[in-house]
């Protein structure tokens, strides 16, 4: 996972540099200068009821300085119920939906909150995530969402049915192998 994540927020860099940086905040003061790439992704692009779906926030400070209070704040679609998260630094709270990193350096490499719900209705999802620090973010591209669908399973009468068919099918091979073995037991003694 951590390849595919570098590949992203690799992919995010390129199409930062074409995009216009906000080089002239730099120019105005002396603070430390960064440059912070963000990456927000799901972990399937479709999902059924009841499936759970990770979400993936990756940061990354390309430098030169020290990212002072890095946050990320992230906003979960509706429909989608929180279960569980794991931050590789920092603290998340999931009722703000704010990520507290704190001072993110380059040596920091790329840090990542994965966040697991559970799909509660059917639909698009949109999940938004934004960066930001108190030093000059070089990047301009602060802002990262991903889209994922949640669907209902098709053939929920059908499979309803295949699981029942499937259930009956294996208690009646237990009550022929029952019978066969009460038979097989039997059978010395109407013999003697």
């Amino acid at each position: 996972m951590k390849s595919e994540n570098a590949s992203a927020l690799k992919e995010t860099l390129q199409e930062s540099e074409s995009s216009p940086v906000l080089s002239s905040s730099s120019q105005q003061n002396n603070s430390e200068n960064v440059f912070l790439v963000l990456d927000n992704d799901a972990d399937k692009e479709e999902a059924y009821v009841g499936d759970y779906v990770t979400w993936i926030l990756s940061a990354l400070n390309l430098g030169p300085d020290v990212a002072k209070n890095t946050q990320i704040h992230d906003k979960l679609p509706n429909g989608l119920k929180y279960v569980s998260h794991t931050a590789s630094k920092g603290t998340f709270d999931p009722k703000t939906g704010s990520w507290d990193i704190g001072d993110l350096s380059v040596d920091d490499g790329i840090v990542t909150l994965l966040i697991v719900t559970k799909a509660l209705t059917v639909g698009e999802k949109v999940n938004e995530a934004y960066i930001s620090t108190d030093s000059v973010n070089e990047n301009s591209r602060t802002f990262e969402s991903e889209e994922m669908d949640v669907v209902e399973h098709e053939d929920s009468q059908d499979n309803f049915e295949k699981i029942a068919s499937a259930k009956m099918y294996e208690t009646g091979n237990l009550i022929f192998l029952a019978i066969i073995s009460l038979f097989i037991l039997l059978i010395p003694a109407i013999k003697r």
